[in-house]
């Protein structure tokens, strides 16, 4: 809503005070309404509500490391970024993620490249490195995963989301590799 005079509340009764507008006119009906002062209002893109991290104390909002651990769903597929095109935490070898890896998911993926975020500011990668490359995974329902949210470090902002595989994933998770 923006230069708005009257809010009506989507509560199932808008069309009788729409009704009474039109009846009795907009003046005499702002008379009766309560009266709602806000002093500050503050207005986001979605690129940034997606962007911020809450300080509360909730899991959610956590960085991956600090929530539970949890099995994949074998559905799932995760993607790591990397300037590298032969990263060190892959194993093309055995088609795998090696102990101690962190990628993101899918999802928060192709919302970055839509949004045309910048990557090592939403993942607060460590280096100035560009990011190249982006190894899919898809772990299976034997392997243990945590989830959450980029926190600030490296003085990036971070934000997406993260996944952390502390045991790396089983053979034959790593599906493809694809320019970023």
């Amino acid at each position: 809503m923006l230069n708005s005079e009257l809010v009506i509340e989507i509560n199932g009764d808008e069309s009788n005070f729409v009704a009474k507008i039109i009846t009795e006119g907009i003046s005499a009906v702002k008379e009766r309404a309560n009266l709602i002062l806000l002093h500050s209002i503050s207005i986001f893109s979605e690129k940034q509500i997606r962007n911020t991290v809450n300080e509360d104390n909730n899991p959610i909002n956590r960085g991956a490391i600090e929530n539970p651990v949890e099995l994949a769903d074998g559905n799932e597929i995760f993607v790591r970024l990397s300037p590298f095109e032969n990263d060190r935490r892959v194993d093309k070898v055995n088609k795998c993620l090696l102990a101690g890896s962190f990628t993101t998911t899918m999802e928060d993926y192709l919302i970055c490249k839509a949004l045309n975020d910048n990557p090592d500011e939403r993942y607060a990668l460590p280096k100035n490195d560009k990011i190249k490359f982006a190894f899919h995974i898809q772990p299976s329902k034997k392997d243990s995963l945590q989830r959450g949210i980029v926190q600030t470090a490296y003085e990036r902002k971070g934000g997406g989301k993260e996944t952390y595989f502390a045991n790396g994933t089983t053979k034959d998770t790593f599906i493809k590799q694809t320019p970023y």
